[in-house]
């Protein structure tokens, strides 16, 4: 599976996914990342400026913390979960959606 969480510099998630210059893409296989990708537009734009629903075609969740419900409508369609975040350090991020994902915590940063 992958999920894409919003960031602007691959350390901390971005304030809002429609400002968010690109997505660090992870790829997750029996609870554990295996790759990581940064995707997005050129530095200094947005990425949702493009078709950035387009980059995340293959991902089936985005981990965020402020997102507009037109862009949760987009991602819905698609079928990408959304999963809101409040930690705004990747790393955090990660660990608590593994967590989650695993079972082993319950209404952490990552849990809807």
């Amino acid at each position: 599976m992958k999920a894409a969480i919003p960031t602007n510099d691959g350390l901390m998630m971005a304030s809002s996914f429609e400002d968010a210059r690109g997505f660090l893409v992870l790829n997750i296989e029996l609870g554990k990342v295996v790759k990581e990708e940064m995707i997005g537009s050129k530095p200094g734009r947005s990425s949702v400026a493009g078709d950035v629903f387009d980059l995340l075609k293959d991902c089936s969740a985005v981990l965020a913390g402020n997102i507009t419900d037109a862009s949760k409508t987009i991602l819905e369609k698609r079928h990408i979960s959304f999963i809101p975040c409040r930690d705004m350090i990747i790393t955090n991020v990660i660990m608590n959606y593994l967590e989650h994902e695993a079972g082993k915590v319950a209404d952490t940063c990552c849990c809807p």
